[in-house]
């Protein structure tokens, strides 16, 4: 991929991330035995960390409107978190909310969700479709939505997250 070089100043703003894991299963897991096993959530954050040091998570919380919109309203505000990857939630059933909560608090950067798909229906296909992730400005936050694959999180973190991170960040705060 080719070095994108914007034509004005790029400011410098620090990515501090949250990593949040939006399942039922995980949750009732982690409330249950006080430990989740859940190979998505723990790749995003090694992947983050590799390039990142203020990286926090996973935090996992149920399926739930509500909580997640509310851990998207309280990390920036009350943790000074500008960044937020979701995973879980973005399928098409009822059940799956994510993008629901998140689309309700913030403005949609379509791009991402369009080049996600097109990256992913060359690994799996036209089942590229089923997703809804996303990316989203929520005040002084950007929130990626991801599927709960590994696969799919490992995708968006290397090929897209990463490579614009700081640029997008640094159009919030202009």
């Amino acid at each position: 991929m080719s070095e994108f070089k914007p034509r004005h100043e790029i400011l410098k703003v620090e990515p501090v991330i949250a990593v949040l894991v939006v399942s039922n299963s995980r949750f009732r897991m982690l409330i249950e035995n006080g430990k989740v096993e859940d190979e998505s959530g723990m790749l995003a954050v090694r992947l983050l960390r590799e390039r990142y040091s203020k990286v926090r998570g996973p935090i996992y919380v149920p399926n739930d409107i509500d909580v997640i919109r509310g851990y998207i309203r309280a990390l920036p505000r009350d943790f000074a978190i500008n960044t937020i990857i979701t995973i879980g939630g973005t399928g098409p059933s009822r059940r799956d909310k994510t993008v629901d909560a998140v689309s309700e608090l913030g403005r949609e950067l379509p791009g991402f969700g369009e080049f996600f798909r097109r990256l992913s229906e060359s690994r799996i296909g036209p089942h590229a479709i089923l997703s809804r992730a996303g990316a989203y400005v929520c005040e002084n936050c950007v929130v990626f939505c991801l599927p709960g694959s590994p696969d799919a999180v490992e995708l968006a973190i290397k090929e897209l997250i990463i490579p614009t991170l700081e640029h997008i960040l640094s159009e919030i705060f202009r």
